[in-house]
């Protein structure tokens, strides 16, 4: 199996330590603390980007999002709801 390419990156000592600490804490490595940091930033920044849009829609919009939900929910009746 071929090696990932990899590359160096600056950071503060501080930060460092901190990345190390956790790594330590979660029983992993280094690299999979920044990664999992990293994704979990671009799930936030999705989600922000997503509550933009839906705050940027119109009455009708809105609208029509709300009864294109209701036929969906309507078509799918999976039992979730009688819980």
């Amino acid at each position: 199996m071929a090696l990932s390419q990899t590359t160096t990156l600056r950071v503060p000592t501080a930060l460092r330590d901190e990345i190390f600490r956790l790594a330590k804490q979660r029983g992993t490595t280094m690299v999979e603390v920044v990664s999992d940091a990293v994704h979990c930033l671009g799930r936030d920044e999705w989600w922000v980007a997503a509550r933009v849009a839906l705050d940027e829609l119109s009455d009708a919009e809105v609208g029509s999002y709300q009864a294109e939900s209701r036929r969906l929910d309507a078509a799918a009746p999976d039992g979730l709801d009688d819980r």
